[in-house]
């Protein structure tokens, strides 16, 4: 099948089950009717000087409209249909592929970047496509213009046909030095909207330091400054294209009224056809010419969507091959750490690794993890919680080796709340939601009195750091897993429930079979675990039995 070889286009062709060429056919059938409206015209006024029978011109004008009209309906409806689908298509396969990379990926790529460019680009494509099949109608109207002005002066068609081809090599000649300019506006605007989460995020911060703020709005403003600048670059290319676009034709229009029929000797009512011709191609060329911008940044969104999937390509490794679904660890005894160590990558020699480990964890027991800022904790726990893949060695659940194709139901032991927890509005995983455990849970964490459950899901969120915690343990508790990991959960907790958390509520939920991991720094209640690791540098320095 023929292709254009158009980001655009391949974008269309890859996600659809149909061919866009019937659409753009239909989009060159309604220019030719456009530019057919031209030639009755032309041909009626001259029938007009002869006293001649206007009907058929009539009946031809009507006819050569309605296929105008119906074409271009046809073409805009269907167009919109078929990028619609292509970026849910796109849209569903990126998020199954946000859901298979490993969280490393997700770590190094940034949230906010994945989350705008999974958006921007998508809205911009969508926006666009009126405008692109309004382009391919206006060139079938320029193409079968030139035509009809070839059929009523070859002179005029050559010479028209030259100055086109010199506006088709200036624009080329600028279309690279634009295309790396909406790069490089690219990049800007991404450091742009990084300090406006800056002052977003940090808002409390900067309103009670003035200095702070001042240094923040400098950073952002040169950010904005320095797009801009170059938005005005590409928007002065730009421009000139335009002019330049507009130039040819109101260049050519002296030419042949003036210099053409002193030299050639045209007819006076040729030249009448010749420059009714060419004022209707300055429609079209105008039209082609203004697509320009949109078009270059629609191929730079599409090509931005090309490159996040070919990173996510290569970000799915071990989550490439399909998880087993019959493999189950739910009735473990022993989970193990098999010479298991981890890396983060970085560019130097001093990059921050943890372990070896070689540890055992028994089904039912109460683990502290202690260790200073930066011992690897939170690391450690996302290995054992599948979250990061070991670099060597491994993990194994009563001799049962964790490989590629079990790691999915190897995490189905896991419930987890790490410091950077999400709350989410709804018990998302939790089949046949029990709204009286859900209360009783709000009773033990004695926060009943600010949160109901309600509609599946809570009344609301917008609670302190501590509170949120609660119900993200509520949530966790709710998915009934055999291990639950915790990262400092009572550090935002007031000195009561902290009491109550660690001599009530760790046991109770022990007492339920669970087999708890938790990392803490509050010393004073060591002696309810059973035992207690501490970390430091990336190594498990000291075992402690506290009982």
């Amino acid at each position: 099948m023929l292709t254009i070889n158009m980001p655009l286009m391949r974008f269309i062709e890859r996600e659809n089950r149909s061919s866009y060429w019937q659409v753009l056919l239909i989009a060159t059938i309604s220019g030719i009717a456009n530019s057919l409206l031209l030639a009755i015209i032309n041909h009626a006024a001259e029938a007009v000087t002869k006293n001649a029978d206007l009907t058929q011109y009539f009946l031809l004008y009507i006819t050569a409209f309605v296929l105008f009209l119906y074409g271009q309906w046809y073409a805009f409806g269907q167009a919109i249909q078929m990028v619609e689908e292509a970026i849910f298509n796109t849209r569903s396969r990126l998020t199954r592929k946000v859901q298979q990379v490993d969280l490393a990926f997700i770590e190094t790529q940034g949230s906010n970047e994945l989350y705008s460019r999974l958006t921007q680009s998508d809205t911009l494509i969508s926006q666009s496509i009126p405008q692109v099949i309004g382009a391919f109608q206006m060139f079938a109207l320029m193409v079968f213009s030139l035509l009809y002005l070839g059929y009523v002066s070859v002179a005029s068609f050559v010479i028209t046909l030259l100055a086109i081809g010199l506006g088709v090599v200036y624009f080329l000649m600028q279309s690279q030095a634009i295309r790396a300019a909406l790069n490089t506006v690219k990049q800007k605007e991404e450091s742009y909207f990084a300090s406006i989460s800056h002052l977003v995020n940090g808002f409390k911060e900067i309103k009670v330091n003035e200095q702070k703020a001042k240094d923040l709005l400098k950073g952002i403003t040169a950010a904005s400054h320095d797009a801009q600048l170059i938005k005005y670059e590409v928007g002065k290319l730009e421009a000139t294209i335009w002019g330049f676009g507009r130039l040819f034709i109101y260049a050519l229009l002296p030419i042949m009224v003036f210099i053409l029929p002193n030299l050639l000797h045209e007819q006076t009512q040729d030249i009448f056809k010749i420059v009714a011709t060419l004022l209707f191609l300055t429609g079209s060329v105008t039209a082609l010419v203004n697509i320009i911008p949109i078009l270059n940044r629609v191929n730079l969104a599409v090509e931005d969507v090309f490159a996040l999937e070919a990173t996510m390509d290569n970000a799915i490794t071990r989550s490439q091959v399909i998880p087993s679904s019959t493999a189950s660890f739910k009735d473990f005894n022993t989970l193990s750490a098999d010479n298991m160590q981890f890396s983060y990558p970085s560019s130097n020699s001093a990059a921050f690794g943890v372990g070896p480990f070689n540890e055992k964890i028994q089904r039912g027991e109460l683990l502290f993890i202690i260790g200073g800022n930066g011992s690897g904790k939170s690391t450690f726990l996302k290995l054992l919680a599948g979250l990061y893949y070991p670099q060597e060695g491994g993990l194994s659940v009563d001799g049962t080796i964790i490989e590629t194709g079990n790691y999915a139901a190897y995490r189905r032991l896991f419930s987890i709340i790490f410091t950077d927890f999400h709350l989410f509005d709804k018990f998302y995983g939790v089949p046949g939601v029990d709204a009286h455990k859900v209360n009783e849970w709000l009773e033990k964490m004695q926060i009943q009195h600010k949160v109901e459950y309600k509609n599946g899901g809570f009344t609301s969120t917008n609670l302190s750091t501590g509170q949120r915690k609660r119900l993200a343990f509520i949530a966790a508790m709710l998915e009934d897993r055999p291990i639950l990991v915790i990262d400092e959960f009572a550090a935002d907790q007031d000195p009561q429930f902290r009491q109550y958390f660690y001599e009530t509520l760790l046991s109770e939920v022990k007492n339920m079979g669970k087999t708890i991991i938790a990392v803490t720094h509050d010393d004073h209640y060591f002696h309810v675990a059973d035992r207690v690791w501490k970390m430091d540098e990336g190594w498990i320095e000291k075992h402690s039995l506290t009982q």
